[in-house]
């Protein structure tokens, strides 16, 4: 244990003088999820308000053959313009979003009960105009709905009996539990700032030492090979769980920057939960150091390294996709996959729901099994003789 220990502290002191590495490791790891997440939700947030409040700018061409249906916009909050020469043209170019166009049959149409047309001139291939698209259909449906509903009052009809079957929206979703809304990559922030705390250690007591020369030298020494490739590991897993640690404690001191409350939604990041986060990820921390450092063994120079390295920063991202495209209740065999537990049970912490005891069970000890069988397999590279390259 001596050994171990001085082969572990030499690690961090050289890891330590190193300041590019240090702050990538300890400043750019840990603080780019949450600087990142903090700009995006205040955007997103500020423009979705906007989005509601902002009067809808709609051109209207042959407003003199539907007043009331002009009317009936104006109300509610759509600005009427005039609409361009080529309304057509004008959508394809850009100036505007979309034109309502009214044709001179639509008086005839309306008087006589028949459905009148009214055209919408759009393009679906632009996203930022989809968002104005969609509200003048909602505004043209709802006064088609109010017209109809008219219509059968005048013949005494009541409008119910069309409408045979009522839903009624009952949601039992809390404030908490929709914070997973904005919150759904705070698990990969996580995750990429223990790899970020790996990295570039896991690069220079492998690749980096056989590049200087000084790893043939080293392995001379009177220190096993097992203990000298656990000593490097442990320095590894710790930097991976300063970035981790360090990246939880930047994200739950930045929820007050996020406007939730706006939209109805309550980030309760707050220590316990910011504590459970760390310990569910921290045996990640392992997994990963002894993955880069099995990687990096493989490896005759640094760049080399970086290269090979740089596409492990892609294997946590897989789960995280994979829940959005395929949305699913937490099951066992989830847990039994690294990287995919993490973040399963850290968005059920954020929701606020109690963790099942089995779930995190299986998640520390399938993941803390893998990364010692990675452990394993890097101390057994480290005791051939092709490790000097």
């Amino acid at each position: 244990m001596r050994k171990f220990w001085i082969v572990f502290r030499k690690e961090v002191i050289d890891n330590l003088r190193d300041r590019r590495t240090l702050l990538t490791v300890l400043v750019f790891g840990p603080l780019f999820g949450p600087i990142l997440y903090v700009g995006m939700m205040n955007i997103m947030t500020n423009k979705q308000l906007a989005n509601l409040n902002e009067p809808l700018k709609l051109p209207v061409q042959g407003a003199q053959y539907a007043p009331n249906l002009v009317s009936y916009l104006q109300q509610h909050n759509a600005e009427i313009q005039n609409a361009p020469a080529d309304p057509q043209q004008a959508v394809k170019n850009g100036s505007v979003d979309l034109v309502l166009v009214i044709p001179k049959q639509y008086p005839a149409a309306f008087s006589t009960g028949k459905p009148a047309v009214v055209q919408l001139i759009m393009d679906q291939s632009k996203d930022a105009s989809l968002k104005n698209v969609r509200r003048a259909k909602e505004l043209l449906q709802n006064y088609g709905r109010e017209i109809a509903a008219l219509r059968l009052l005048a013949r005494g009809v009541d409008p119910r009996a069309l409408t045979p079957l009522a839903i009624e929206d009952l949601d039992v979703s809390t404030p908490q539990s929709r914070a997973v809304l904005i919150l759904g990559f705070v698990p990969y922030f996580f995750l990429f700032a223990a790899i970020i705390g790996a990295f570039y250690l896991a690069i220079d007591v492998t690749a980096g030492e056989r590049e200087r020369g000084s790893l043939e030298p080293l392995l001379t020494t009177a220190v096993a090979r097992s203990t000298l490739i656990s000593g490097k590991l442990a320095a590894v897993t710790l930097f991976s769980a300063l970035s981790l640690g360090l990246d939880v404690i930047a994200l739950s001191w930045s929820q007050g920057l996020i406007p939730a409350a706006k939209l109805d939604i309550i980030v309760n990041f707050g220590w316990h939960t910011a504590l459970a986060a760390f310990l569910l990820t921290a045996p990640f921390c392992l997994l990963i150091a002894a993955l880069l450092t099995v990687v990096a063994s493989f490896t005759r120079s640094y760049k080399e390294a970086q290269t090979w390295l740089s596409l492990i920063f892609i294997l946590p991202m897989i789960p995280v996709f994979a829940l959005i495209l395929y949305p699913a209740e937490p099951v066992q065999w989830m847990m039994l996959v690294p990287a995919l537990s993490q973040d399963v049970l850290v968005t059920s912490a954020i929701k606020g729901n109690a963790l099942n005891p089995l779930f995190v069970t299986l998640s520390v000890v399938s993941t803390l099994a893998v990364g010692l069988l990675l452990a394993w397999l890097a101390t057994w590279l480290y005791r051939r003789e092709r490790i000097l390259g």
